[in-house]
């Protein structure tokens, strides 16, 4: 069964307000699509075949088994995919330079860089870096599933400290790993520098995010992946923060 997302309703919401939503038979709503809903008073207008086996009406056909595309910015309904154009949800497409896309693009990137990371890691001996490297490449993922479905994303965490614990650790580094604030040299060596550009990364990652989610300097649709890209970064400073006071060995 397709579902409507809450990224979904709120595209469609954006280029026209409306007051009620036909959902089409066999087509359900996610948790957060409801939510989004029911705080604006939006009524829900269900479809129901007029008789049994009869298919809904669910837009234009394509090739007499399938929905037509649409193309967000315009409402045009299109019957093949341009080269340009690509999915942001659903059928529904946006140009391939659209901030969405872009900020997914760089998450794909973040995601490359830690799986070559998290092998030179694990080639170096460093094997519980390697598994912390690999709980963030697991993050990464549900901040891309999250973004793409338009599901609520959970606060980062890490080994038992919260979102807000993780970013205490990287900016008081003397209190929790008796180290100070470290400046990337050379003579930090390979692992280090690995890091460093992860963490890089995730600061460029942020501001696609603003890029693609705020409107007004007041309203940032997805606060929940801009907060946890702000933790992301500060738990990557704390990995080496964590290299450099010795916590991570070879063999270990």
């Amino acid at each position: 069964m397709r579902v409507v997302t809450e990224a979904e309703l709120r595209d469609q919401y954006k280029q026209a307000e409306f007051t009620s939503y036909r959902l089409p038979a066999g087509t359900g709503l996610t948790p957060s699509a409801q939510q989004f809903l029911s705080e604006r008073r939006i009524k829900v207008l269900n479809d129901t075949p007029d008789r049994p086996g009869q298919k809904p009406n669910a837009g234009p056909e394509v090739r007499g088994n399938g929905e037509a595309y649409s193309v967000l910015e315009t409402g045009q309904k299109l019957h093949e995919k341009p080269e340009h154009l690509t999915h942001i949800h659903g059928r529904t497409l946006v140009a391939k330079n659209h901030p969405r896309i872009k900020f997914r693009g760089k998450l794909d990137h973040l995601q490359a860089l830690l799986i070559s990371a998290i092998i030179d890691v694990e080639g170096c001996g460093y094997r519980e870096l390697s598994k912390d490297l690999g709980e963030m490449l697991k993050y990464c993922r549900q901040i891309m599933s999250a973004e793409v479905t338009g599901e609520p994303l959970p606060a980062l965490t890490f080994r038992g400290l919260s979102d807000l614990e993780i970013r205490e650790h990287s900016h008081y580094p003397g209190r929790y790993f008796d180290v100070p604030h470290i400046f990337i040299q050379p003579e930090h060596g390979r692992i280090m520098a690995q890091l460093n550009l992860l963490r890089t990364e995730v600061r460029e990652l942020e501001l696609a995010a603003i890029d693609a989610f705020l409107g007004q300097p007041e309203d940032m649709e997805r606060r929940d992946i801009l907060q946890s890209l702000n933790r992301l970064s500060s738990l990557t400073y704390v990995f080496m923060l964590q290299l450099v006071a010795g916590s991570y060995k070879v063999g270990s």
